[in-house]
């Protein structure tokens, strides 16, 4: 029989030898009485010591090698073994109850089931165990994670129309960051880069529709990270930019299947990328696609519109479209408008609707995402 087990492993709970001592007799189907006429003592007493569990001493293991046949050296190493594990178990539980603590504070601010679910982390590990998988993932203690991520808030805007939950948007920055850490660009960043990849991606939706798989790559391109992180219930995110080690990144959430949309958000944040975010800052720009006011956002749709559709074509159109059009005919005429210019019609209606604020426009279906990006933490 063999008591060793890896090095350094703690068990769940330290086995006495008293509970080997009970299983070997029941296996035999021999009774306690018999089992203390073999080692020679009183039926009370060895009761006693299997219900009590007492300690294996040299006398006792050289008894239980004659009743049972197993060698007295097994028994004294079962004690031993036994000892180091009860001050094993107790460090243990010690920890465990340190980062039971730890763990509370962090689900006062962040949303722990989401978090552990989307970085496959087994909820079935020891606490301990789970907050050291955090850190190895976060590259910090998981009690800096709440800080780390008041760093990153940064300028967003919010819609007043939406109920938000303020744990589960902490929650979703904070795997958009690990997100764009992870999904690292092969290309490096340059000056102007965000201005080129907007041209090109505006370029190839407008040429007969482009792929989420392709804006990826194009972005790769430029060395901009993008991944995509699926929204958490009442946080009402579109998208989020920032600066992530050396590079800038972009991560989206699919709120809406609408590749339209999502290449308005896309450019939107390359327009932070080009005109706000600094290399090496910890600000962050998280979109959720309400209008705003902030001279920021501002200059984001504004560099997002012009890329999508230069402004004298957009100036035509609007001005044509001005001219005795009625609602129920504005749609016919911007589809003829997009067509007259080689511009994709989805991509005009968008920015109709995202200027005029006439989102429930009948007469058009979205386009849905084609060749969507899956998410990717590890």
């Amino acid at each position: 029989m063999e008591t060793s087990r890896i090095d350094n492993q703690v068990p769940f709970m330290a086995i006495h030898p008293t509970e080997i001592i009970k299983d070997e007799i029941k296996e035999r189907g021999m009774s306690q009485k018999e089992l203390a006429e073999r080692l020679g003592m009183q039926a009370s007493n060895v009761s006693r010591m299997l219900r009590e569990k007492e300690s294996i001493t040299s006398a006792l293991a050289a008894k239980l090698e004659t009743a049972l046949g197993i060698k007295s050296s097994f028994w004294l190493n079962a004690q031993a073994e036994y000892n180091k594990d009860v001050l094993a178990v107790e460090q243990r539980n010690e920890k465990e109850q340190v980062a039971v603590d730890k763990e509370y504070m962090l689900s006062s601010l962040l949303n722990m089931k989401e978090l552990y679910a989307k970085l496959k982390i087994r909820t079935s590990l020891f606490v301990q165990e789970k907050l050291d998988a955090l850190s190895q993932i976060f590259g910090m203690e998981p009690a800096e994670i709440p800080y780390f991520q008041l760093a990153y808030n940064g300028n967003f805007k919010k819609s007043d129309n939406v109920t938000t939950d303020e744990k589960n948007q902490r929650t979703w920055q904070v795997l958009a960051y690990v997100s764009a850490k992870h999904n690292k660009p092969t290309c490096k960043y340059e000056k102007g880069n965000a201005r080129e990849a907007a041209i090109e991606i505006a370029s190839s939706a407008h040429k007969g529709g482009i792929s989420e798989e392709q804006i990826k790559e194009i972005l790769n391109k430029y060395g901009i990270s993008y991944s995509y992180v699926s929204k958490l219930e009442k946080a009402p995110i579109d998208a989020y930019s920032s600066w992530v080690d050396d590079y800038p990144a972009i991560v989206t959430t699919h709120r809406y299947n609408d590749i339209c949309k999502l290449v308005f958000n896309i450019i939107h944040e390359l327009g932070h990328i080009e005109l706000h975010i600094k290399q090496n800052t910890n600000v962050a720009y998280i979109s959720d696609g309400a209008y705003s006011t902030d001279q920021k956002e501002e200059e984001a749709n504004k560099f997002a519109e012009d890329i999508l559709i230069a402004p004298d074509i957009w100036k035509d159109i609007v001005n044509t479209s001005s001219k005795g059009i009625g609602v129920n005919n504005i749609v016919q005429h911007l589809r003829l408008q997009a067509k007259a210019k080689e511009l994709d019609f989805g991509l005009v209606m968008w920015r109709y609707k995202f200027e005029t604020h006439k989102y429930a426009l009948r007469g058009t279906n979205p386009e849905k995402i084609t060749r969507p990006v899956k998410e990717n933490f590890i």
